[in-house]
């Protein structure tokens, strides 16, 4: 097989949602220099669709280090799939530099036909960074549009992006209807992916609302869907929600190996802002089982990967949970200032962590 339709194979396997096949495929041969800044991208997108955001991001940085040689449409989609990654991650400001760079090509060299994917990841950006209500208002109008025109995939991808938008803002209600619209779209569309996540949705939203075994069930479901994928993220978000439904029900012992499992899944694929819920979820563990000295310990990884990140939701999570333990350890001084900090915190970005008691 000649390099041409070693890309095109592994292009069509990456269709089909085989991400390690089109790697292998990649893999299996010399690719000349000339088709070298395709097969990073291809290759960035099989990683990326995986949950590998570090080792898709230092592909995508690879190929659009090439400006002199990449033509206009590949660098477009290069930074989109970027932006996309690093907004993952939490990785704000950057995502929205790639986004910038998309725009900018796109603009140059006259090419409409991205102008929508545009528009959702400059959406989604938004909600990444807590502009939940800005986010809303954009992710609405292409919820029409993917309404109008009967694009099941696309619009329930866009109502689990506003469930979650609304669960932030504290507006449960709406955000239940969003997930259960968002599934029942994505059974239309027959899109497996999709289904998981507006099932992590449920389970995150009916968790908050204090519906505990609908959200463990919920959860449940999710773990099973991706059970059968290619889907690293998807198993360890699965895994680190289970635990979260279990440790509400006073499930400490199951919980904690639900979480050692998310730790080493979000770990092979360097996501310190997940690692940090990990961490702060196996706190809650220990605080709950009197052990002080390993929850405070917890408490301290979690905020660190947290403030490393701009992550404010964990920021605050972690300094109130920190304020919990050092009272408790009779540093009274050191948790009321936490406890400020971490009201203080949620006011401030518009969030509601420091009232969640069923997180």
């Amino acid at each position: 097989m000649n390099a041409v339709d070693t890309l095109e194979a592994a292009k069509e396997l990456l269709e089909q949602g085989d991400a390690v096949g089109a790697l292998r495929r990649l893999g299996s041969g010399s690719i000349p220099g000339f088709l070298r800044e395709e097969a990073d991208f291809l290759a960035a997108e099989a990683w990326r669709s995986r949950g590998f955001f570090g080792r898709a991001e230092a592909l995508y940085r690879k190929t659009l280090g090439r400006p002199a040689k990449l033509d206009p449409p590949l660098r477009v989609e290069a930074a989109l799939g970027s932006a996309a990654g690093l907004r993952s991650v939490g990785e704000v400001p950057a995502a929205r530099r790639r986004l910038a760079d998309a725009v900018r090509t796109a603009r140059v060299s006259r090419l409409r036909a991205y102008a929508r994917a545009i528009e959702l990841e400059d959406a989604l950006i938004d909600r990444a960074a807590g502009a939940y209500g800005k986010s809303l208002g954009k992710l609405s109008a292409i919820l029409r549009t993917a309404t109008a025109e009967r694009d099941w995939a696309k619009a329930s991808f866009v109502l689990w992006a506003m469930g979650g938008a609304f669960r932030f803002k504290g507006e449960l209600a709406a955000s239940r209807a969003a997930f259960e619209r968002s599934l029942s779209l994505a059974g239309r569309a027959g899109d497996v992916s999709a289904k998981g996540y507006a099932l992590f949705g449920l389970g995150g939203v009916t968790r908050i609302m204090g519906r505990l075994k609908e959200s463990a069930t919920f959860y449940r479901r999710a773990a099973r869907v991706f059970r059968g994928t290619q889907d690293v993220f998807g198993l360890a978000y699965a895994e680190c929600g289970y635990a979260n439904a279990l440790r509400q029900v006073g499930r400490w012992a199951e919980a904690e190996r639900r979480y050692k499992r998310a730790h080493f899944l979000y770990s092979q694929l360097g996501d310190e802002p997940d690692l940090g819920y990990v961490d702060w979820g196996l706190g809650q563990v220990y605080l709950r089982r009197g052990d002080l000295r390993r929850a405070t310990a917890s408490f301290l990884s979690a905020l660190s990967l947290f403030k490393r990140h701009h992550e404010e939701r964990g920021t605050a999570l972690s300094e109130l949970s920190l304020s919990h333990a050092y009272h408790a350890l009779g540093r009274t001084a050191a948790a009321e200032r936490l406890f400020d900090a971490a009201r203080d915190r949620s006011r401030r970005n518009g969030l509601h962590a420091h009232l969640e008691i069923y997180t």
